[in-house]
């Protein structure tokens, strides 16, 4: 049996190989350089088979590489995804041998071979080649189908792509692009819901990144098959790449963001505990889950409504039975913290008008829609709805039954769908939930009988296979443009299921249809580490997952992944158990509400880094290879994670697990929970009770905090709490952001950004920015303090009663705010 089995995998290995062998033999390698011309940007090079590829240096370490190969169509020169094309001229030295053009930044050298066409980045300053072809980029003529190939790096590791179910790191894998409705993923399954075409790669602490910006269905092979190159192909479409220069890590993903765009500002209350199920109803329903919360002592901010606070699933109206009075629902949560987010899908009940039936003129999504539905009369009457190559309606199926699905493409249908959502705004919903917009079909899951549906496009009437992974990017566009004119004094809350590469511009990501499994908390941390560092800073799970029971050993586990995590949802299925936070005993509830109180204590903290993600693009929730890409220990690590730059957890992800190893990196580590110091670089084996999480904070960070609330807007965050962690040089820097947490008035200047640095016994404290604070008292602590005498604040001495320190050598320091800087000295 042993032998059948083993002969089995050898065949279908071999089978395997001799399908990437045969696809890559049908494409037709780019013709060699026959001659080049210069341009404002970079070069445009002439190939002896009538190809052409342009080479564009767009920023000293962004080089763009185009390609349009004999005989294929000129395309408009347009991208869904990309949010920046203004670019500012790059100096660049041209420069050519018999053999080779070199174009160069002064970061970047692109090397591109005459014969055959290969281009090779190197690094300006050391000469190394960081990416290089391993064959000429190709097409086949007949199929449309496009390829490149890159040189696999011996010890060379990838990460990205956006939303897979897989680990950190993706050598030796391949990986579909192509947005799917599949539910219940588990580890393996491919492709899944999203598709971002960018990926980083890294070897021996060297990264670089690449961005294939076409949204046909695509793969990408990281040495899958083989030992010699990283393959890419997509189904159609332009050879269009965008490749970022390193060396950091970090440096790639906020030039990615700058591309592509960053995550919008979101509100403060977005950070908060929020709860939902399929469904809850009726209305009174939701008022009894959120008294629970408060009578129980459990933070939430968010209560959700699922597609049964519908009339018979029509978006933009409501059932009248389950909910006589939506706006009165609100008003009512509202006054106890609590905000209402509700469901909206892309399918449109397909229900022509009964006879002599009209829409009514006032509050169209309260009345009755059985006769005449407002919302499908528009869009037909408009041409909003996507047809088949014959002319023909596109009728799907989803909730409601037969549907028809917008062309968000068509700037008027985008304008005309961001307005339907007065139904909700005027009814005091604070944001949208997006769902089912890969969008899903219950007649065919594939899309493989979709493919003859046209998108506008913009004037170019382009097919179903290059719209379908940009539909939910542009569907999220003209939800959160919609909140936007119907709200201008808020942000925009928007909440997607699939999504392109840019829609973390739009909408926040959540990992749609998970299990409630120990193996699908542990792939949670690789799928919010991959998306962070794919530009969507925003990201969560449903906890503790949204399919199955589990149970409290589950509940609490997951919540000690998801407190951390930017989304934090719990959520569940229709037909499966509830799973709010008590429904499992006393036991549970405590560890759940030990967790949920540490995330509002650390919600200075957690804004002030969603922040930073926001003005840069680099994540809340980060892989310890973002922070630490020289340390080879990290390249693969993905049952640990960091928030921000300055908190690293290790949590429980297996059942009965009470011991787990936690490997700190380089430096000085404090314990979260006791203070105790340890020494970066090795591995400790620590025990983890199940109401403990491993939580270490790095040496020469400063934690902003507060006292735990009820809900974000409960009261002003007082006493502010600074902990300072010195690093081995008694040193540490940190920040503070704040502002109204709803309007977007800190575009305009309306933020306080707080700047504390300590070293050797000297702190201080730096103001910027015109938000007002409110009135309230600091309590800096300072940890592994010396001996301390007296505490000098601005030149005076502070009261003996004012500081204190403790056994283990904390400082605090106790003052009041007075608006100004702060100088302090301990001596």
């Amino acid at each position: 049996m042993r032998l059948l089995v083993c002969a089995l995998a050898s065949s279908l290995f071999v089978g395997h190989a001799a399908i990437l062998a045969a696809e890559q033999r049908s494409l037709q390698p780019v013709g060699a350089v026959t001659s080049l011309s210069r341009t404002a940007e970079g070069v445009q090079l002439a190939c002896a088979d009538g190809s052409a590829v342009a080479i564009s240096i767009l920023a000293p370490d962004l080089v763009r590489v185009r390609a349009q190969f004999a005989g294929q169509p000129a395309a408009k020169d347009h991208s869904w995804a990309i949010a920046k094309t203004d670019w500012t001229k790059t100096k660049f030295q041209l420069s050519e041998t018999a053999d080779a053009i070199t174009l160069g930044t002064g970061e970047v050298n692109v090397v591109i071979r005459r014969n055959p066409l290969l281009i090779e980045f190197r690094d300006a300053a050391t000469g190394r080649v960081v990416n290089a072809d391993h064959r000429p980029i190709a097409r086949d003529p007949k199929s449309g189908t496009i390829g490149a190939s890159k040189k696999l790096g011996f010890d060379e590791h990838f990460y990205g792509l956006g939303e897979k179910a897989a680990r950190l790191d993706k050598r030796r894998g391949k990986f579909v692009m192509w947005n799917s409705d599949t539910p219940g993923y588990e580890e393996g399954k491919d492709p899944i819901y999203q598709s971002v075409p960018f990926y980083l790669g890294l070897e021996d602490g060297v990264a670089y990144g690449l961005f294939f910006d076409n949204s046909y269905r695509s793969t990408f092979e990281f040495g899958h098959l083989t030992q010699e190159s990283a393959d890419y192909s997509a189904e159609g479409g332009e050879l269009n790449y965008y490749y970022f220069h390193g060396p950091s890590l970090k440096k790639i993903v906020g030039r990615y963001t700058e591309l592509t765009g960053r995550m919008a500002m979101p509100p403060l209350w977005a950070l908060g505990h929020q709860q939902s199920r399929y469904s809850y109803y009726p209305d009174t329903m939701l008022d009894r889950v959120v008294e629970e919360y408060r009578k129980r002592d459990l933070p939430l901010d968010v209560i959700y409504l699922d597609i049964h606070y519908m009339d018979a699933y029509r978006v933009f109206t409501w059932d009248r039975t389950r909910f006589p009075d939506p706006a009165a629902l609100t008003k009512r949560l509202g006054e106890k913290g609590v905000r209402v987010v509700t469901i909206i899908d892309p399918g449109v009940k397909h229900q022509p008008p009964a006879a002599g039936a009209k829409d009514p003129t006032q509050d169209r999504d309260l009345a009755s829609s059985a006769d005449s539905y407002y919302v499908f009369n528009e869009g037909i009457a408009k041409d909003f709805f996507l047809h088949r190559q014959d002319g023909s309606l596109w009728i799907g199926e989803v909730w409601p039954g037969k549907s028809v699905f917008v062309d968000y493409t068509k700037e008027e249908a985008r304008r005309w769908w961001g307005d339907l959502h007065r139904a909700l705004t005027d009814r005091g919903i604070a944001g949208v939930w997006t769902d089912m917009n890969e969008p899903a079909d219950f007649l065919d899951q594939t899309g493989k009988t979709q493919m003859d549906v046209v998108f506008d496009d913009l004037g170019q009437l382009s097919p179903y296979a290059k719209n379908r992974n940009t539909f939910a990017l542009n569907m999220a566009r003209a939800t959160y443009e919609g909140l936007q004119r119907l709200q201008p004094d808020r942000r925009p809350f928007v909440i997607t299921r699939a999504g392109y590469a840019g829609i973390q511009r739009y909408a926040v990501k959540w990992t749609g249809d998970n299990n409630a499994t120990f193996p699908s908390v542990a792939l949670n941390i690789p799928m919010f580490a991959s998306l962070g560092i794919s530009g969507q800073a925003f990201v969560g799970a449903d906890v503790p997952g949204f399919i199955g029971r589990g149970d409290g050993e589950l509940l609490a586990r997951a919540y000690q992944v998801a407190a951390f995590a930017p989304f934090l949802r719990n959520h569940t299925a229709i037909d499966q158990y509830d799973k709010e936070p008590w429904r499992f005993g006393a036991h549970y509830e405590g560890i759940v509400r030990k967790f949920l109180k540490l995330r509002y204590a650390l919600m200075p903290f957690l804004y002030t880094t969603i922040e930073e993600a926001h003005r840069t693009g680099v994540p809340l929730f980060r892989p310890l290879v973002l922070n630490f890409q020289h340390d080879p220990n990290t390249a693969n690590l993905d049952d640990e994670f960091m928030v921000g730059d300055a908190l690293l957890a290790a949590p429980v992800t297996r059942a009965a697990q009470r011991e787990r190893e936690v490997y700190l990196p380089d430096g000085v580590w404090f314990d979260y929970w006791t203070g105790a110091q340890h020494r970066g670089g090795q591995t400790l084996r620590v025990e983890v009770p199940l109401d403990h999480l491993p939580l270490y904070v790095r040496g020469g960070s400063v934690v902003p905090s507060t006292v735990p609330m009820n809900h974000t807007g409960e009261k002003p965050w007082s006493p502010l709490r600074f902990d300072i962690y010195p690093d081995a040089n008694g040193a540490a820097t940190g920040s503070l952001y704040e502002d109204d947490g709803l309007s977007p008035a800190h575009e305009r200047g309306a933020f306080r950004r707080t700047t504390v640095k300590f070293s050797a016994s000297q702190l201080t404290l730096s103001r910027e920015g015109g938000h007002a604070t409110p009135s309230r008292n600091f309590e800096i602590v300072l940890h592994g303090a010396r001996e301390v005498n007296a505490v000098i604040v601005n030149g005076q001495p502070l009261a003996p009663a004012q500081w204190t320190r403790d056994a283990q050598g904390a400082l605090t320091v106790r003052l009041a705010d007075n608006g100004q800087p702060l100088a302090l000295e301990l001596r």
